[in-house]
């Protein structure tokens, strides 16, 4: 007889993967990913702060983006076992960190964690600890998350017309979000230079995300300019 965990697994080998499936396990990613950062903040360094990663909503992509290259890899090493599922997870959680770190730096000057001087750290971006934690969030992601959303998403007719309308309305709202918070943060970046507005939608980003308003929602992240800091 399969054991339960076996069993987990042939569920989630079998998993069948579609646009619109990894869309929303981007949304449930990007969601699941913030509280639990929000949570892990306010327990050990006390009190709220504001971790979101897009302009509108509660959503941090770097989960998101983490959330879907682990389902990936979930249907692909489903039958690996768990040291092999958390090694990884925590590499490719790492690297996804280590990426967007540079890519916000290189593009923005924007720095919003710096782990130099800690154990096992690469450039500041990634460090022991948290590769650790991103093996345990995959393992919990391949080993107990992905095979209840597989058994709930064969019960999804995902060619229905219904599904089909709020796949694509929710992907047109958070590629719109994603390219606002982009030209946010790169307008953000303009002002710490000094730039003036030069076009009417910087008139409009200078309106709706002024400095203030980014350093309130972005309050983990510090977007200095042009100027990276050295290294």
């Amino acid at each position: 007889m399969e054991t339960v965990a076996t069993t987990q697994r042939n569920e989630t080998s079998s998993t069948s993967i579609n646009a619109p499936l990894l869309f929303w396990l981007f949304v449930i990613g990007s969601i699941a990913g913030l509280l639990v950062e929000t949570v892990y903040h306010a327990i050990v360094f006390g009190g709220y702060e504001s971790r979101a990663g897009l302009v509108w909503g509660p959503f941090s992509p770097i989960y998101g983006t983490g959330a879907v290259i682990l389902t990936i890899v979930a249907n692909r090493f489903s039958n690996s076992n768990a040291i092999a599922v958390f090694l990884i997870s925590a590499l490719v959680g790492s690297a996804v960190e280590f990426a967007t770190s540079w890519l916000m730096e290189a593009l923005f000057g924007a720095i919003a964690w710096d782990y130099s001087g800690t154990l096992g750290n690469i450039d500041g971006r990634v460090n022991l600890a948290f590769a650790l934690m991103w093996g345990a969030l995959g393992l919990i992601w391949t080993r107990i998350v992905t095979p209840r959303i597989a058994r709930a998403s064969c019960r999804i007719d995902w060619r229905s017309t219904a599904v089909r309308a709020a796949s694509i309305l929710g992907a047109v709202f958070m590629v719109v979000n994603i390219a606002i918070t982009i030209q946010a943060f790169a307008r953000e970046s303009a002002r710490a230079d000094d730039l003036p507005a030069a076009s009417p939608i910087d008139h409009f980003l200078d309106q709706q995300f002024p400095s203030t308003w980014m350093q309130e929602h972005f309050e983990n992240m510090s977007i200095c300019g042009s100027g990276l800091r050295p290294r």
